[in-house]
């Protein structure tokens, strides 16, 4: 099965469960600060343009050591109040 991209995106032949690991490859790679590869090919490599280009924060691109550093802070902030 294909899905059709937009025009400026390209169309790639990958089933669905290909473009889901695709994107969560993509989005790993992401939170660990790693630049899409050129060396990849396909439906990965257009997942990896795809997430590097998005303005909103992706929740897998925060690291695990942040995220617990955030919710320290929220907490120790609730608590005062």
């Amino acid at each position: 099965m294909c899905f059709a991209r937009k025009v400026g995106l390209g169309q790639y032949n990958a089933t669905r469960r290909e473009w889901v690991k695709a994107y969560r490859y993509a989005r790993i790679k992401a939170s660990q600060g790693l630049q899409p590869d050129q060396a990849n090919d396909g439906a990965i490599w257009k997942a990896e343009l795809i997430v590097s280009e998005r303005t909103h924060i992706d929740p897998l691109t925060i690291t695990g050591v942040s995220r617990l550093a955030a919710s320290r802070i929220i907490d120790e902030i609730l608590s005062e109040q």
